[in-house]
């Protein structure tokens, strides 16, 4: 289900950071429409949480559509908490989290004179949320290469008998 979320998780994790001081501030949500009029549910350690059961995932990127289904469980809070709260030294992260979403930034030095900058919005509820994630690689010349993917996904109901936690089907 949170492949996307998950991918830019570990882009960030790369880098990995404590929140930063305007934690649980008012995201700016302006790039991404909320994929409901719920809030997005947060645990104690302001990541969000998400329903346990099927969900539907269309990624967008290029033009592009690739739709998939997972079956999610608790197991993913922990993931999201493993890679969203690792330190780094070499970057640089800002992140702000609200009932209108999570906002994240990381900037990570690599070798060469290279960075990383890694950008996620999420907005939605523990039902259905929408993602917008850019993933770049800036050159010592400051010349920027990389793009950005959406993410649309929706709970659809319990996971169909047979299909466990993490398993996830292509359509």
């Amino acid at each position: 289900m949170l492949t996307l979320v998950l991918l830019a998780s570990a882009s960030v994790a790369a880098c990995g950071a404590k929140p930063a001081a305007d934690a649980g501030q008012p995201v700016d949500t302006a790039a991404v429409a909320p994929a409901t009029n719920s809030a997005l549910k947060l645990g104690a350690d302001n990541l969000p949480r998400f329903r346990e059961g099927l969900w539907e995932m269309v990624q967008t990127e290029d033009g592009q559509s690739e739709t998939s289904k997972r079956c999610v469980g608790a197991e993913i809070d922990g993931e999201m908490r493993e890679l969203l709260t690792r330190e780094t030294p070499t970057c640089k992260t800002q992140r702000s989290a609200s009932s209108t979403g999570l906002k994240v930034n990381a900037v990570c030095e690599q070798a060469g004179g290279m960075k990383t900058e890694t950008s996620l919005v999420m907005t939605g509820s523990e039902t259905a949320y929408d993602v917008k994630l850019g993933l770049y690689l800036i050159q010592a010349d400051g010349a920027r290469e990389g793009g950005e993917t959406t993410l649309k996904a929706k709970w659809v109901g319990a996971c169909p008998a047979g299909m466990k936690p993490g398993d996830e089907v292509e359509e």
